[in-house]
């Protein structure tokens, strides 16, 4: 958030129930679609090691898929319509037109325009997903990519809505570690690589995110990040190959994945919204 200036000092009611929500969200069980779905990455696993040893494939995953993440990380963020969402705030009648203005509203006013974004994004990933897995391996390659455009875009949306500057790189690599962290394949998994993502909500300042830059090179970590994510997923993906199954599994997946993603970006930008503008310390001392 740019030069956002701490002017409230008590959060809302509706602020304090959002943060029990948050925590409550951190300690919920992925449900019985997600076991599911990790019963069913434990039996094509066998399937997925005979697949990647044709020759080529891990070429493909190591240097065709990584590269295209990386292009599509820089490209997508670009493409959220920023001034687009500021004017649906002002016809809601809030005077929002930079990233800083997002910091006088109540979270309860972003929550509301918030609402049905999930929806959107879950539709147009199973949309998506059912065309590609009909076209077994060569649709994986599209459906991957196609699938981490789709969801960049909604961490974008969600963290514009929020006050947050995705023109920043820092911004694009936190929006990245998002997609990064619901793609782990276990609860175990998934919660210890929310863990790093969690920090920064609470501690990410302007000047936190300076030396973040300066210390990882902001550019190598948005490259090894979109490459963990390509190889992640398209190990996933390759599920699809199997004959009749493999639009169910594509359309299954990208619409719960989506879903998990929007999900994470829903709790996170929110809690990072409230740690800007009251101070983590504040949020933490509620007695």
């Amino acid at each position: 958030m740019k030069e956002l200036q701490i002017i409230h000092t008590t959060p809302s009611t509706y602020e304090w129930q959002a943060l029990d929500e948050i925590e409550l969200w951190r300690e919920r069980d992925m449900g019985w679609f997600g076991r599911a779905v990790e019963r069913m990455n434990d039996a094509m696993n066998a399937v997925s090691d005979l697949i990647r040893k044709i020759p080529g494939v891990d070429w493909t995953i190591d240097n065709v898929v990584s590269g295209l993440l990386n292009v599509t990380n820089e490209i997508t963020q670009d493409s959220v319509w920023r001034t687009a969402i500021y004017e649906e705030y002002r016809r809601a009648g809030h005077a929002v037109y930079t990233p800083a203005d997002v910091g006088d509203l109540d979270l309860k006013q972003i929550d509301a325009q918030l609402d049905g974004l999930d929806t959107k994004y879950r539709t147009l990933a199973a949309v998506e997903g059912a065309a590609t897995g009909y076209a077994g391996l060569p649709g994986i390659l599209p459906d991957v990519v196609g699938l981490v455009a789709l969801n960049l875009r909604a961490a974008g949306e969600y963290a514009t809505y929020c006050g947050f500057d995705l023109a920043q790189p820092a911004e694009r690599l936190y929006a990245l570690n998002v997609l990064n962290a619901v793609s782990s394949p276990s609860d175990t998994a998934k919660q210890a690589t929310l863990t790093p993502v969690i920090r920064v909500s609470r501690h990410l300042t302007k000047d936190q995110a300076m030396r973040t830059v300066e210390q990882f090179a902001l550019t190598k970590a948005i490259r090894n990040a979109a490459r963990a994510l390509g190889i992640r997923l398209t190990r996933a993906k390759l599920a699809q190959v199997v004959p009749v199954t493999g639009a169910v599994v594509g359309s299954g997946f990208n619409a719960y994945y989506t879903s998990k993603v929007c999900d994470a970006a829903f709790f996170l930008y929110r809690e990072r919204f409230l740690v800007e503008k009251y101070g983590a310390e504040r949020l933490e001392d509620r007695g």
